[in-house]
C-alpha cells in the first residue's frame, strides 16, 4: 500500500530544531531512542533484510551531533516524517554510522584508483569524465593544481603531461600504479576523479557539489575551528582555484572534524540544487520515491527506498 497523507499527519506531532527534540519525540512515540527501536522492530525484516544500524555509545554521540545541524539540512526545522526518511537513507548508505567515510575503491579487475577512474559497465560511470569534473589531464595542466600538489609523488612525471589517456575512462595502469597511497601516487590522488569521490551520508560526489561546499566554507562565520581554518585558506580564491588547490586530506578533515556541519550542509546544498526533495511535499508516496531518485539517480534505489519507508510507516501507524 502507498504511503498516505493520513499516515504522515499522524506521526508529524512535533517540530524538530535540535537533537533533543528528536530524542523527546522518539521516547514519546517509539518508546526508545531511534537506533535501538529500529534494530528491534525493523532490522533484517522484509524490506530491511540485511540492514542493522550501528548502535553504541560513540554512534549515539554522533547521532546527537549530526541532528544538532537541522538548520544546515533544511534551512529551518524538520518534521518527524522528514527525519524518518533521512534515517532510512542513512540506514541504506552506511547503517546510520555517524562517522563520515569516503567512498571505497577497488574490486576484482579494477584495483585501487582504476575503480574510480574507469567506466565499469552496469556498475558505475567514470568519475574522470563525470559531468562537472575536470578530467585528470586538465587538472595536471592547471597552475593552481600544480602549485599545490606538484611536489607530491608522481608530480614530476604527470604534471603538464601530453598523455591523452588522462582524458579518458580507462586508467593508464600500464604506466602508472593504482595504489592509492600518498607516498606512491600522491599527485594523481588530487585529481577530481579521486578527490571529489563520494563522502558523507549521501556520498556527496563531483566537483559541482564540492563547489557548493567551498562557497559555504568561504562565507562561513560560525565557530567551528576546522571550517574557520579553511575559510581563511580559501577566502581570496575563486571556487575553481580553491577546488584545484584543495586536497583529499582537506576534505577528509572537513567531513570528519567539523562537528558534522559539513556532512549536514552537503545534504542541504544537494537538496537545494535538486528540487528541494526534503520538503516531501504533495503526494507523500511519490515524494518519497522522488527523494530516493534525486539522491541515487536511479529508479531501482528509489523503489527500494520507498518500500523501506512504507514498512516503517506501516509499523508506526
Amino acid at each position: 500500500m502507498p504511503i498516505t497523507q493520513e499516515q504522515v499527519d499522524s506521526i508529524n506531532t512535533a517540530t524538530f530544531t535540535f537533537a533533543e527534540d528528536i530524542d523527546d519525540w522518539s521516547q514519546s512515540t517509539l518508546g526508545d531512542h531511534f537506533l535501538p527501536w529500529f534494530n528491534t522492530n525493523l532490522a533484517g525484516k522484509e524490506q530491511w533484510e540485511g540492514v542493522i544500524l550501528v548502535d553504541n555509545p560513540q554512534n549515539r554521540l554522533g547521532f546527537h551531533a549530526f541532528w544538532n545541524n537541522i538548520d544546515d539540512l533544511t534551512g529551518s526545522t524538520m518534521t518527524p516524517f522528514q527525519f524518518l526518511c533521512l534515517m532510512s537513507i542513512f540506514a541504506n548508505e552506511c547503517r546510520a554510522d555517524f562517522s563520515p567515510k569516503a567512498e571505497r575503491m577497488g574490486r576484482a579487475g579494477f584495483p585501487g584508483l582504476s575503480y574510480l577512474f574507469d567506466a565499469i559497465p552496469s556498475l558505475k560511470r567514470s568519475y574522470n569524465t563525470l559531468s562537472g569534473n575536470k578530467v585528470a589531464f586538465d587538472c595536471f595542466h592547471s597552475a593552481p593544481f600544480n602549485a599545490a600538489h606538484g611536489a607530491k609523488a608522481l608530480g614530476s612525471r604527470a604534471a603538464n603531461t601530453t598523455d591523452v589517456r588522462w582524458r579518458g575512462e580507462s586508467y593508464p595502469r600500464s604506466n602508472f600504479p593504482t595504489d592509492p597511497t600518498p607516498t606512491v601516487t600522491g599527485y594523481i590522488l588530487e585529481a577530481d576523479f579521486m578527490k571529489f569521490r563520494g563522502r558523507g551520508f549521501i556520498q556527496t560526489t563531483g566537483r559541482a557539489n564540492y563547489f557548493r561546499l567551498i562557497d559555504f566554507v568561504k562565507k562561513y562565520t560560525g565557530e567551528n575551528n576546522t571550517i574557520d581554518f579553511f575559510t581563511f585558506q580559501w577566502r581570496d580564491m575563486s571556487l575553481d582555484v580553491a577546488a584545484d588547490a584543495s586536497s583529499n586530506d582537506d576534505w577528509d578533515q572537513l567531513f570528519t572534524q567539523s562537528d558534522l556541519i559539513i556532512p549536514a550542509k552537503a545534504i542541504g546544498l544537494h537538496n537545494q540544487s535538486s528540487g528541494n526533495y526534503l520538503a516531501l511535499a504533495a503526494n507523500p508516496d511519490l515524494a518519497v520515491f522522488n527523494m530516493g531518485k534525486r539522491i541515487s539517480g536511479g529508479d531501482a534505489y528509489a523503489n527500494k527506498f520507498r518500500g523501506r519507508v512504507t514498512q516503517m510507516m506501516d509499523l508506526l501507524v
